[in-house]
């Protein structure tokens, strides 16, 4: 199809056809269309998800205050509460992802593909989760020069 005449439905249409195709290329109308359109089926499912299954915040109420005594120790205990509790007040959300999320990456690939890009590079959208993991984990001690001599 060409990209010039593709509407946002057709792209829509062409990313769901192709949702296991990773050869060839995406043009940018039916990559950014596609991504237009997964980011405003999330809006609206997350504003359904709040209103059929409001969050409850006592885990993450409870690790807010946690962190505000003491912020140089992060419960995980209480950071896995809050994120199990987050994650099952937007079961809507989460379907919807599961369904759209095959065909994104699969367009993600092919529009890399596109730009003269190895789809390899996408790997570098990871870099801030391996940060945030990094920062969280506990300090090592370190032996003052003292104590050795």
């Amino acid at each position: 199809m060409n990209n010039q005449k593709m509407s946002f439905a057709a792209a829509i249409g062409v990313c769901f056809k192709k949702y296991l195709v990773f050869r060839g290329v995406a043009a940018r109308r039916e990559y950014w269309y596609f991504v237009l359109f997964t980011l405003l089926v999330s809006l609206v499912l997350g504003v359904i998800d709040q209103i059929i299954f409001p969050a409850p915040t006592v885990a993450a109420d409870a690790l807010a205050a946690a962190l505000e005594a003491d912020p140089a120790n992060l419960n995980l205990d209480l950071l896995n509460a809050a994120l199990l509790e987050s994650f099952q007040a937007t079961p809507i959300s989460n379907f919807a992802g599961l369904v759209y999320g095959l065909p994104l990456f699969a367009a993600q690939v092919r529009r890399m593909r596109d730009a003269g890009f190895g789809a390899w590079w996408l790997l570098l959208s990871w870099v801030p989760f391996f940060t945030v993991i990094v920062t969280v984990l506990p300090t090592k001690t370190k032996a003052s020069p003292s104590a050795t001599a």
